[in-house]
Formats: C-alpha cells, structure tokens, sequence
C-alpha cells in the first residue's frame, strides 16, 4: 500500500482564495457587459442559475457607477438539489455558457485560458508573494514580478497558450525569470531596419550590447566566409527561437540567409506584456520588445514586419509633435520612444502570405527607452497595473501607497489623476492623438506613495491620429484612422473610465478607502478642472463631450471570445467594436463647467 499524498493545507487556501477571485470577477464583469442578468433584492442579496437552471448562485452584491458591480467574495455560494458545492471559476463558466456568449466549440480552449489565469495567482510559491505594505515600498522590477491580476477587464487575461509549465518557470513575467536573448544575422536585403532621428544602427548595437560582443558576433560570420556586413543583427526571445524562428526557418538557416550567433551578454527580465524585456543588468540600456507567437488576452503575440519599417517614424512624428509641449512639460508627464526596429521578411511566407499574416509576425524587434534615467533616486517607478494589485491576505497595493503617502484618500486620487488622466486627455484634445492608457501602458512615477507624474510607452504600434496633419509623412499613414465626432470623446469615457478607473474605483469602494461616489466627484471635479485650465479647446470640447450624460460601452470579453487569437483587427473602425443598445451613464455628467 503507498502512501497517499497530501496536498499543503496553504496551497488548497490559496487556490480556494484565488480561484473566488476569479469566480466573482467572471460575474462582475458579465454583469457589466450586460451577459448575466442576477435577480436582486432590496437587501443587496443576488441569484444566478445556470444554462439547466439546476445550479444557482447566490452572492452579496452592490452595483456601482458605470454599470459596475463590486461581489463580496466570501457571499458566493454555488448550490444544486440543496447541496452546498465547492465554488470554482471553471465550474462557473461552464454552468453558464450559453449565458456568456461562449460558442460550444470554443469552450474548451477558452478554459485552458482560464486554467492558466487561475494559476497566476493560485500556485505562485509563498517565497514569490509580497504583503502590499511591502511591495508599496519596493523597486521596480520587484513590483513588475508580483503583479497577479492581468487586465482589469478581461477574465481570461493569461492564457499563454504555446507555453509548456517550464516555459512559464523560465519566461512568465510572475515568475520573475531572467534570461539571455538570443542573437541571430539575417540577410540584410529581406530586413528592413527604421530608427528614429539621431539614432543609427551600428550605434544603437554598440551601446545595447559593447564592442566585445559585437566583435564576437562579426566572428561567427567571419568564420563561416560571410561578410557581417551582409548582416543586420536581430535579438530573438528563446521561446520563440526554439518553438518558431529555428523550426520554420530551418531553409533559411541552411541557406545562411540567418546565422545563429548565440545570447547576448545581459541578463533580461519580462514585463507583464510578456514579449518586452527589462535589461536587468544595465537598466539605463533600452527594453527589448521582441516577437512572442504565444496566444494571450485576444491575440496571437507576434509582430509584424511590415510594422516595424515604420514604428520609430511615428515615434519620431509624435516626438515632434507633441516633445516641446510646455503643459506636458508642466506636469511632468513623459513618453518612452521606440528607438529602432527591426524585422525580418521570409522570401517564402511573404510571397504567400499577406500584410496582417501572422507568418509574418515570427521574427521582427523593437528597442524602446529605459523610465530609469529620468527619475531621482528618492522616486520610484511602478507600473500603473499595481493600483489594482491586491495581496494574498485581500489588502489592495494602492491601499498601502494612500497609507505611505500620509494623505487623504481623495487628496491621493486628486494627484494621480493629474499626472495620468490630464496629460491623457490632452494629448486628445489638443493633438487629436489617442493612444492606449491602460493600466500596463503608463508607469508611474511615486515620491513617498504619491503621484507625482507618469510615463506613457507603447507609442507606435498604439498610437491613433484623428486629424489629418499637413506634416505626416507617408510612412506614418498607418496610424491616421476616422471616426465621428460622436464617439472621439470614447478615447477618455471608454478607454478612461471604463477600462481602469471603473476598477479602481471598486476596488477603493470596496476596501472601504473611498466609496464609489466621492471616487467619481474627485474624477468630476479635476475633469471640470481640466476643462477650465483649457479655454482655447472649447471648441473640442463642445464636439466631443466629455460630460456626455451617456456613452456606449466596449464589451471586451465578449470580444475576445469571438475571436482569442485577434480579438479586434487592426484597420477596423473603433466605432465597430461599440455596443450603443448598452448606454453607459456618464459618472461625471453633473460636473460640466458652469453648473452647480
């Protein structure tokens, strides 16, 4: 007879913990996109059936601003025939998929995702967790590691399909891995290399990786008989070079059209975007953003060659653009340039593939500026994904930066909104530009726990040009996009409010730091603020309203279940992704400058 194997008392806690998270996420955000639709009480008490109506949910809820519901977590309960069952986010999905919209034969895969969510939080070694009142006084990349929750919105938010358990060990951001990035020569004349002004090649690979490596790297060419400067040099993630780069280009390889140098000398730890880069052993020196053709959060995580010939233009137009802009300036606010990219064109799939083939999204890089050299030694830098972090023991990370700070909860949210949703929308109303503010997008910067300005990244392959500007040039037309006036104000009441400061406000409700309503009358009033401080956009303003009393709403999971491996194709109007049967009401209508 063996002995029977016990799972740690800690580790059934902690996935109990977690996988209630999860659960009560999985309804609020249903809730919110109008999918599930509880019956209530006056008390705040709620029920859900299931697709059979033989299982129902029941859980303590209160509905918030903006169509937002905020769970008390220990009040789910799942019962069937009068049993009490365990409460289980995959359990839930199934119990209700036709509800949710999920088509039959996209379950499966759409659980795997799920699956691999769960295990975010649920199976990370203690030695990994961090109490919020230590992580709210910690570095950078210490912060980066512990980040748990994925986007805010989305439920499936890490799905990495391609990864094996290992491969999540070695290359998941949780995990806090660091590792070499291979190097490879590709056939200069089927790579096209784009940097911004005052950015050369050979200098760009001088400073990222030192004269004795390059001259290392001109070695394995020399004694092959190949001229390295027939070559340009391109970093590849391991993962992608092992699964994709060594296997579909294997004629390639034979053909010296790429020669495999080997790793780099610096040591790089992934973000929460997963196929960017930190430089851990020079933090001045650039990240590294490569091609990852993992599945994760709607997309297959390639990037595209076609793309990288005109990323660092359109960084260089917006730097032009908007890099000598005295308000921005006044608030401190900065963006991280995408320098120099790279990518690599197959002969054979780009004769049979076209633009947006994700056969041509295998092999391409991108170097993007470090935040670290632009702070004081007295501030530190987090991602802004950590205001919705919450520990282990249910204390959220924003909770212990309001505490670290000494001030008012308020007064807190009043700064962090300066140097985040002004500059935001200003960048809108004044250049017409709309990039993507989420949560992993800006990285703040905190003297003592307070806000004192933020960092915007992802510039090119984010940003969206409204106006039709004289000075564009062609290889940046690809980033001009048309909407109406009626739904320009959705880069601030969608992409604002509903996707970050939607959870963040529930989370401060519910951690009984700030209620709902005050949260929103700060928003009102330093958006009436902003408003004032800005007489010439009045008429922006008029055409696209920020106090608008509705807006239509972005139903995002429903959106990556339509399609998980390209949840919105780019090209496509914003407008089509808007669902107007679901008007949201506008928390901060009743603050319009000139009212009471």
């Amino acid at each position: 007879m063996t002995d029977s194997i016990e799972t740690p008392v800690i580790a059934r806690s902690y996935r109990e913990v977690y996988d209630r998270r999860i659960a009560q996420k999985i309804i609020a955000e249903f809730c919110h996109e109008q999918a599930i639709h509880p019956i209530g009480s006056a008390s705040g008490e709620y029920s859900v059936l299931s697709d059979d109506q033989l299982t129902e949910y029941t859980f303590s809820a209160e509905q918030l601003s903006l169509d937002s519901w905020v769970i008390d977590e220990t009040s789910l309960r799942r019962t069937k025939d009068g049993i009490e069952l365990p409460v289980r986010a995959i359990d839930l999905v199934i119990d209700l998929r036709e509800q949710l919209g999920i088509p039959i034969e996209a379950l499966p895969e759409y659980l795997e995702e799920l699956v691999n969510t769960l295990a975010l939080s649920a199976d990370r070694p203690d030695s990994r967790r961090i109490a919020a009142a230590d992580l709210a006084a910690s570095d950078f990349q210490t912060i980066e590691r512990t980040m748990t929750e994925g986007h805010p919105c989305f439920v499936a938010n890490a799905g990495r399909l391609g990864f094996s358990v290992d491969d999540i060990e070695r290359y998941a951001p949780e995990s806090g891995g660091r590792f070499h990035l291979v190097w490879v020569a590709a056939w200069r004349a089927d790579c096209d290399f784009a940097a911004m002004t005052g950015v050369t090649e050979d200098d760009l690979l001088r400073d990222e990786l030192g004269a004795e490596t390059l001259d290392r790297f001109a070695g394995v060419l020399s004694d092959l008989g190949l001229d390295p400067a027939d070559y340009c040099y391109l970093p590849v993630h391991p993962w992608q070079w092992t699964e994709k780069v060594a296997k579909l280009y294997a004629s390639d390889l034979a053909e010296r059209r790429l020669v495999l140098l080997g790793e780099g000398p610096d040591l790089y730890q992934p973000q929460q975007s997963i196929r960017s880069m930190f430089n851990v052993a020079d933090p001045s020196r650039h990240y590294v953003k490569t091609a990852l053709s993992i599945v994760n959060m709607g997309f297959t995580r390639g990037m595209s060659a076609d793309y990288m010939r005109t990323t660092p233009l359109i960084n260089d137009w917006v730097s032009r653009r908007v890099g000598g802009d005295e308000y921005l300036r006044s608030l401190g606010f900065e963006m991280l340039f995408e320098v120099a990219a790279i990518g690599y064109r197959n002969p054979l799939f780009n004769s049979i593939t076209q633009p947006g083939s994700e056969y041509r999204k295998l092999l391409s890089a991108l170097w993007r500026q470090s935040p670290v050299p632009r702070i004081s030694d007295h501030e530190q830098l987090s991602t802004m994904a950590a205001l919705l972090h919450v520990d282990h023991h249910g204390v959220p990370l924003v909770e212990a930066f309001i505490e670290r700070s000494g001030l008012a909860a308020d007064e807190w949210v009043r700064r962090y909104l300066r140097t985040y949703l002004h500059p935001i929308t200003y960048l809108l109303y004044r250049y017409e530009l709309k990039f993507s503010p989420h949560g992993e997008n800006l990285i703040l910067v905190l003297d003592s726990g307070v806000p004192v300005r933020a960092i915007l990244k992802d510039i090119g392959e984010e940003v969206c040009i409204f106006d039709r500007p004289a000075d564009l040039p062609d290889s940046c037309r690809r980033a001009l996009t048309e909407e109406p006036d009626a739904i320009r104000n959705l880069g601030v009441l969608s992409d604002v409010f509903d996707d970050f400061l939607r959870p963040l406000a529930a989370l401060l409700h519910s951690a009984r730091v700030l209620d709902d309503t005050s949260f929103w009358t700060v928003v009102g009033e330093s958006m009436r603020e902003f408003v004032n401080e800005h007489p010439d956009l009045a008429d922006q303003f008029a055409r696209w309203d920020l106090f608008a009393p509705t807006y239509g709403a972005v139903h995002m999971n429903r959106l990556q279940m339509s399609n998980n491996r390209r949840m919105v194709n780019v090209g496509d109007s914003y407008s089509s992704i808007i669902d107007d049967d679901h008007r949201l009401t506008n928390p901060i209508a009743d603050f319009r400058p000139g009212t009471s």
